[in-house]
């Protein structure tokens, strides 16, 4: 037992004396590189002649490939995207670090809403700004290697390394899809300036890349979470009328608390949700019977819930728009068309002591 703790820590120590560009080279040595190719055999007149075979012959190295031989050739996987950020996809961009955002805002809504998430991002690590064009590029300050920065990279303690990133988001004229870029404009290693192979520059832009969507996915979790929390809060509602004329529900709620609301409330109503898609706002649903005796233990006896009347199985969308800092709900048919005022009147009293409730 004790040769073999001696054995591991050795071989630790040994592992440890290897330098931070040595571990991204291939083992042993490259002594193949000053072999020279050596002269044919030649066969005596009298004797029959090797029978010759192209089946062991090395490729020639294609242009593209460079001088990525020996110790040059980095031996460690490529780095991929990981589009964890909500509404990211992978771009099939070999030759840029990027990711594509989707959505159904306009497109000066969606360039804004991307750069105030950029700008956090920068914030919340300590990143700093170099040089900013508002909405399209910004370049950040030098980055130090400090501890966090060495664990994201894989770098060791003693190894100072300095980087400089640009990200540039450019959205297209619907504003239904855009794409943020990372590039590495500066790389310095123990405070000299290296040049870097594609393939090293791309690991660390695609590195950079995926810490920003990770933070991004982290701050949309929160929200989502605070969210939740705050829609357990009571909102309050009144009857009012939208825009095109059609009785609504004015909800007393930023449209994000309301919309968490409503996934607990409307199955308590009747409205059994088989989808929900928040870029339409709309809640797919199916009515089933009101479950009365739920209500009996939150309600008194002098404040009776009145069931809600609809024909049972037939579907209906409920939908939720933001306007201002309320929100206005409507409920429309299978066919597409709103309740008529004098079901949505109807079922107004009902709808507000639910939706008022602290208790979902």
């Amino acid at each position: 037992m004790r040769k073999l703790c001696i054995a591991l820590c050795g071989g630790i120590a040994l592992s440890g004396c290897s330098s931070f560009s040595e571990r991204h080279q291939a083992s042993g040595n490259f002594e193949f590189l000053n072999e020279k190719q050596q002269q044919a055999i030649t066969v005596p007149e009298n004797l029959t002649p090797l029978k010759v075979t192209d089946k062991f012959t090395i490729p020639r190295l294609g242009e593209s490939a460079g001088q990525l031989m020996g110790p040059e050739l980095d031996i460690r996987a490529p780095a991929l995207i990981m589009p964890v950020a909500p509404n990211s996809l992978v771009s099939d961009n070999n030759k840029q670090v990027e990711v594509y955002f989707e959505s159904f805002m306009a497109a000066d809504k969606f360039r804004n809403d991307l750069w105030q998430k950029l700008n956090l991002f920068i914030d919340d690590l300590g990143y700093g700004v170099g040089i900013e064009l508002e909405g399209q590029s910004l370049t950040t300050r030098l980055i130090d290697s400090d501890p966090f920065f060495k664990a994201i990279f894989g770098l060791d303690d003693d190894h100072s390394l300095a980087q400089q990133y640009q990200f540039s988001i450019a959205v297209e004229e619907q504003g239904h899809k855009a794409v943020v870029k990372v590039a590495l404009v500066e790389h310095q290693e123990l405070g000299q300036a290296k040049e870097l192979t594609d393939f090293a520059k791309r690991r660390y832009e695609a590195r950079m890349l995926n810490q920003f969507l990770s933070h991004v996915a982290s701050e949309h979790n929160k929200q989502a979470i605070a969210n939740r929390i705050k829609a357990k809060d009571g909102i309050k509602i009144k009857l009012a009328i939208d825009s095109e004329q059609h009785t609504v529900y004015e909800l007393h709620a930023e449209f994000e608390q309301a919309w968490e609301k409503l996934a607990t409330v409307l199955p308590k109503l009747g409205f059994e949700v088989e989808d929900r898609d928040k870029t339409l706002n709309a809640y797919f649903t199916t009515f089933d019977e009101m479950d009365v005796g739920f209500w009996t233990g939150l309600f008194s006896s002098d404040d009776v819930l009145v069931p809600i009347e609809l024909e049972k199985g037939s579907k209906y969308q409920v939908r939720l728009s933001k306007q201002g800092d309320v929100s206005l709900l409507s409920i429309l048919d299978a066919k597409g068309n709103n309740l008529p005022a004098e079901k949505m009147t109807e079922m107004f009293n009902t709808f507000n002591k639910v939706m008022a409730s602290r208790q979902l």
